[in-house]
Parts: C-alpha cells; structure tokens; sequence
C-alpha cells in the first residue's frame, strides 16, 4: 500500500503545466458535464480542487449548451473539461469544441486532458485542420497513444494524468460489508469480448447511470430549465446554475459511488473511472480494457506500478 499512496501523491503534483498557462489570466470553464457519468464528475471536482488550490476562479462555469462566445474578451483564456470525448464517438460534443475553436482564433485555448480516439481517419484529418488554423491551443492528454494523435492537432501537446487525481485521498468513513463490486459498462465503451470470470461472485453488479437512480429526473429537469433560460436569453441566471444548484448536486452523486466502494472490498470494472475512484480510495481493483484500449493506455501510463491494482487481459 505505501507504494500505492506515494504513486498517487505523485500523480497529484503533475498538473503544474496547466498552471502556468493559468497563472495572471481570466478563464471559462466550458464543458461542464450535467449528466449522469460519475467519471466526468469527479473530472470535474478535480479540476475544481486543483483550481481552488492555486487560488483561481473562473469568470463563468457552463456547459456547452449554455456558453457565448460574446462572454469572452481580449486575452480570456478558454478552458475545457478535460475527460473521453475528443473524438468522434461523442461527436456532437467535439462539434461544438471545433466551432468554439473557430469562431475564438486570437484566445488562448486549453483542454484539459483527455483521450483522444477516432473510429474515422477522414474525420480527424477534418478536425485536425480545424484546430491547426488556432496556433495557441494547449492539448492535455492522458495516455502515449493519445498524445501521438493530438501532434497532429497542436504544436503545444502535454502528457498528464486525469484531472481526477486532484481529489486524492478520498475517505469513505464506511468499513467493507461486501467483498466484490462490479462496474459494467452498458455504454458505447463496453468492452467488444466478455470479461466475465464465472467463478467469481460480485455482490453486487453496476454501472454508474444506476448509481444515480432515480435522481436522473433531477438532471433532465436543469438541462430543461438550461434549455428555457437560453431559449429567453436570461444570460446571468444561466451562469448561476452550475455553481448555485449543479456542483452541490453532483456532489451527492460523487459521494454515493464512494460511499458504494466503500461498502465493497474489492473493486472490478471496465470502466476508466471506476479504477481512478478506486485508486483515489486506496481500495484494491481489477481493471478490464474498455472497446478501444483507453482503460489499458492510462493504466500502462500511469498505475500499472500500484501494489493494488491489477490489469486483466481477456484475448
């Protein structure tokens, strides 16, 4: 374990990049995620301590449905969520980044990191030329592959871990009742073979959208309100409901996955951020590979070294 612990403190010092591109600058924070994906919250959360640390404050918070680019004067800085999106599996969202790119060629432009994957060549040629014609986008990425592919994007490209590692430690306060827990992915991500072992017994087998349960409703219903507000240009309510009402929301979110791996001994999952919760909570974890090798990218980047965790490799 105390080797476990030193390469998460580690982890934690390995943003001060960012910060330096940070320090005397007024920023938005764009892309912030109201859904239900624990992992982009607890993104999130990090990037928020990590902020909070340094003593930097965002001029506004939004998601991408909410932000203007009229919002934005000589000399912000833009700085987007970092997390599993650059690419074109969840291409709606990196749209809106490229347009954003576009219409704010002389702001400097910081993306936290990120994985990047694309299912189409001819679509990253495509935004590729889109993000050439900005010469001051900043590229954090998460893993090697990635940072490969985001040369081909930026002439300045960075290799750092997930935000999320700003959080560490995380306390549970619970005592382990269970012994295996099981996050599944049920997304596009679930991995393209079964990874199933049938000789283990999970106590309990999930995915984060289950984790939040019923409070779902809570999250259609701001991005409803959003959506009205917009519709009626109430410009400075919509900046209100990020910090008013959705951090302390997801918040609650975040605490009920740790107080669920809490409960639980061991940890196994395909998902990226059941590792990195697991790990921020000193909780022993078996990783499998999601469909396209982020899981094992970032763990042969960053965790393969901890005495607690374990990659599982299924042919």
């Amino acid at each position: 374990m105390r080797n476990h612990r030193q390469l998460m403190s580690d982890l934690k010092d390995k943003h001060a990049e960012i910060l330096d591109l940070l320090i005397g600058r007024k920023f938005h924070y764009i892309e912030i995620p109201i859904h239900d994906n624990i992992g982009d919250l607890l993104i999130m959360q990090g990037t928020l301590a990590f902020l909070s640390r340094n003593k930097l404050r965002a001029k506004t918070m939004s998601t991408t449905q909410s932000f203007r680019c009229e919002w934005v004067k000589e000399n912000d800085v833009l700085v987007f969520q970092g997390g599993g999106n650059f690419g074109d599996l969840y291409g709606n969202i990196h749209k809106v980044r490229e347009e954003i790119v576009s219409r704010l060629p002389k702001n400097r432009i910081i993306i936290l990191p990120q994985t990047i994957y694309f299912s189409s060549k001819e679509v990253e040629r495509e935004s590729a030329d889109i993000f050439l014609t900005h010469k001051d986008v900043h590229l954090f990425v998460r893993d090697q592959t990635s940072f490969n592919s985001a040369k081909k994007f930026s002439n300045h490209v960075y290799l750092v871990p997930d935000m999320a590692h700003q959080l560490y430690p995380i306390r549970s306060g619970n005592s382990p009742t269970h012994r295996n827990v099981r996050i599944r992915r049920v997304d596009t991500e679930r991995p393209n073979v079964c990874v199933e072992n049938t000789e283990r017994i999970f106590d309990k087998t999930t995915d984060w959208i289950d984790v939040i349960g019923g409070s779902e409703r809570w999250i259609k219903l701001i991005w409803r309100f959003e959506s009205f507000l917009n519709r009626c240009k109430f410009e400075k309510i919509v900046r209100l409901i990020v910090p008013i009402i959705w951090l302390p929301m997801a918040q609650r979110f975040s605490n009920r996955a740790v107080d669920l791996f809490g409960r639980h001994e061991h940890v196994f999952t395909d998902r990226l951020h059941g590792h990195i919760l697991a790990c921020l909570m000193d909780k022993p974890n078996t990783v499998f590979d999601n469909s396209y090798g982020k899981n094992s990218a970032y763990m042969n980047q960053w965790t393969i070294e901890s005495d607690i965790v374990k990659l599982e490799r299924v042919d």
